[in-house]
């Protein structure tokens, strides 16, 4: 069974490196993995925030039709477009190339995962 909170990590680190990188594509299909991730590990903060970056980015993205990421996973034809991004990137590829990044190690924190993501999420 995966983690969902270490893969909402892993595609919230991919999301920042991609934007960083000015890889717009990328950082979409990476907040929207990571907006999936966060509401299947209960952190619907995150989630929204990812929600939030994805459609200030893409005004015309489908999740714009949802009040929440959690109310569009209830939609088939928006289950569908998380299933060929997953697909696309899987969470054990996403991990790699993380790792392949060869990032420095993340210092102790007092924060949750989820304030950790946010702070992350909003530079």
């Amino acid at each position: 069974m995966q983690d969902h909170e270490t893969a909402m990590r892993v595609y919230v680190e991919l999301s920042v490196i991609s934007d960083q990188k000015r890889q717009p594509q990328v950082r979409d299909r990476f907040l929207l993995l990571a907006g999936v991730e966060a509401c299947r590990a209960g952190w619907p903060e995150v989630a929204a925030c990812c929600q939030h970056k994805l459609i200030a980015s893409n005004p015309a993205h489908r999740a714009r039709r949802y009040a929440t990421l959690a109310d569009a996973l209830r939609d088939a034809e928006f289950q569908q477009l998380v299933t060929r991004w997953e697909r696309y990137c899987p969470f054990e590829k996403a991990e790699a190339i993380l790792r392949r990044l060869n990032l420095p190690a993340k210092e102790a924190t007092d924060l949750s995962v989820g304030e950790q993501m946010l702070r992350l999420l909003n530079g």
